[in-house]
């Protein structure tokens, strides 16, 4: 297990917790190191957030605790009637993170005799207040989460596999005649998963309002053309999932068909569609290295030569329609073409758009 700085702030808050409860005789305190944990979040926007709810939960909790065991009696009956009055209290104010511990809050100020509520309600309010006030504190001062550096390099990650991806299946279509396709499944979720981490990793930059350092001076358009980038990636993955979808449907035609001998007409449909992976890798490649590391690259325009080329190999091999089967393999390459175009006419237009922004040429 990776023990990060999370993991190692989060103990020093329980220790430090735990430590100024027992100086200041508030009990019972581990109470004060559960708000510790709950409070610190993953960025120190959420920290403040979390402490803010957690003292609003607190409040509601220990006045419901009051009022229901000074009027009623801290009987059973009493305390779960309260619970569930707190839990729709909480619901409708959108507090859902604090249910439990706004319940524990009124139960513990009810479990206690009359004449302890209201010492109880302040010990308990002390000992919640020195927890999330602790981690505040760590969070702020002890190594505080700077997200720029992970960012770039989990989108670049992510970029760099999303368009192996994409390369791959294309590169399967192409040479798939009879044998079924290698391409491991688990390569599709790890780029989903890439594409999950790195939209969390902008949504803390966006709470921090924390920029990565880069050659732009107006960060805040860097963050939009990164923005765009993780789009693209996560289309670009969707193009790779329809491209690979066909591979299973190819195969299975092909084989109730007798797997017929692939013409030399479509053979050289297939290596041209092969050969659109390169462009794919040589505008991902100067996105990356404009948008993440900020080197001086050009635009390229969009050409229509690699698809005039394509569409003469299809006119050739158009006699050879004569049958569905024809027909079919004519719409599955019809298919993987029109990812691989919008993967490049994409890839440019984006790339001009960030060397147009971030003045990187």
């Amino acid at each position: 297990m990776r023990v990060g700085a999370r993991i190692l702030k989060t103990g020093i808050a329980v220790t430090i917790t735990m430590a100024l409860c027992r100086l200041l005789k508030l009990e019972p305190a581990f109470f004060g190191a559960v708000s510790a944990v709950v409070n610190m979040q993953p960025s120190i926007l959420l920290t403040v957030k979390t402490a803010k709810d957690q003292i609003v939960v607190h409040i509601i909790g220990v006045a419901a605790g009051l009022l229901f065991g000074w009027s009623v009696g801290g009987n059973p009956l009493t305390m779960g009637l309260v619970s569930i009055l707190l839990i729709g209290v909480y619901m409708r104010l959108g507090l859902q993170g604090g249910i439990s511990t706004g319940i524990v809050a009124a139960v513990f100020v009810m479990g206690s005799g009359q004449e302890l509520f209201l010492p109880h309600a302040i010990n308990r309010t002390g000992v919640i207040f020195a927890g999330l006030t602790t981690a505040m504190l760590v969070n702020v001062l002890l190594w505080p989460p700077r997200y720029g550096k992970q960012f770039k390099a989990k989108l670049q990650e992510e970029n760099e596999a999303v368009v192996a991806y994409f390369c791959c299946a294309v590169q399967e279509y192409v040479r798939l005649e009879n044998e079924a396709p290698t391409a491991d499944p688990a390569v599709r979720a790890r780029v989903r998963q890439l594409n999950a981490e790195t939209h969390n990793l902008a949504d803390l930059l966006l709470r921090e309002g924390e920029m990565p350092v880069v050659v732009s001076p107006e960060q805040n358009q860097w963050l939009t053309m990164a923005e765009k980038f993780i789009d693209y990636n996560s289309a670009l993955a969707d193009k790779a999932d329809r491209i690979m979808d066909l591979l299973p449907v190819r195969l299975e035609r092909r084989h109730q068909a007798g797997d017929p001998p692939i013409s030399d007409e479509f053979r050289a449909i297939l290596a041209i569609l092969g050969q659109g992976c390169a462009s794919i890798d040589r505008i991902n490649a100067k996105l990356r290295a404009a948008l993440i590391d900020g080197v001086p690259v050009e635009a390229e325009e969009i050409s229509e030569g690699y698809w005039e080329k394509l569409t003469v190999a299809i006119e050739q091999w158009q006699p050879k329609l004569t049958s569905s089967y024809y027909v079919h393999a004519l719409i599955e390459a019809a298919v993987t073409a029109n990812e691989i175009r919008w993967a490049t006419r994409q890839g440019k237009q984006l790339l001009r758009e960030v060397v147009h922004t971030l003045g990187n040429e």
